[in-house]
């Protein structure tokens, strides 16, 4: 019986030492799990305690709708897993689900999320600005009625131009002028001649 006793207490370490090895401990994870984002990470790293195997590690991420957002396979190097994403990522709530087997065949699996909360300048718009021309620029473009207005042309029967000339005749005013004065004092010469003939003259 102390025998037996012995054999149970040297049994019992190795056995709980055997346990606590039996699967890879997830370390840590980026993004943390909870992690509140404002850029958008390029990839998700996992960090276990122990190598695990190359040929069943795998690790999906997808956004609020169930989308996987994930690009290319997984990629094991030892204790590191590493999944990359794409590179349009948008504001919203991400979850990351992994497995992994360790090296004893010991399947380990769990989930995380974190959410990404872009800033606003990142937020891509629907629509480029337009361009319009203003009411000044316009008002200016357009001529003014004075300006375009043709110019006042005066009527051909009243007007004459700068020397004096009538527009129905083309002849000079002061020629009508001076043949006037010519037949006036022919008239008056004529008229004094037979006044001092008199009445019995020759």
């Amino acid at each position: 019986m102390a025998l037996l006793g012995v054999l149970l207490g040297m049994l019992v370490p190795l056995l709980a030492a055997t346990g606590a090895q039996a699967h890879a401990v997830l370390r840590s994870i980026s993004p943390a799990d909870g992690a509140q984002l404002t850029q958008a990470p390029t990839q998700v790293v996992l960090t276990f305690d122990e190598p695990v195997s190359t040929s069943f590690a795998t690790v999906t991420v997808t956004d609020a709708s169930g989308a996987s957002v994930a690009s290319g396979r997984t990629k094991v190097d030892g204790a590191k897993v590493t999944q990359a994403l794409d590179g349009d990522l948008t504001s919203g709530k991400y979850t990351v689900a992994y497995r992994v087997v360790s090296d004893d065949g010991h399947p380990v699996s769990d989930k995380t999320t974190f959410t990404l909360a872009l800033p606003a300048a990142d937020t891509p718009t629907s629509g480029g600005p337009t361009s319009s021309a203003s009411p000044s620029s316009t008002s200016a473009a357009t001529p003014s009625s004075s300006s375009t207005s043709p110019a006042t042309v005066p009527s051909s029967g009243s007007a004459t131009d700068a020397t004096g000339s009538s527009s129905d005749g083309g002849v000079p005013v002061w020629v009508w002028i001076v043949v006037g004065i010519i037949v006036l004092a022919g008239v008056g010469g004529t008229a004094a001649a037979l006044a001092r003939r008199g009445p019995g003259g020759s």
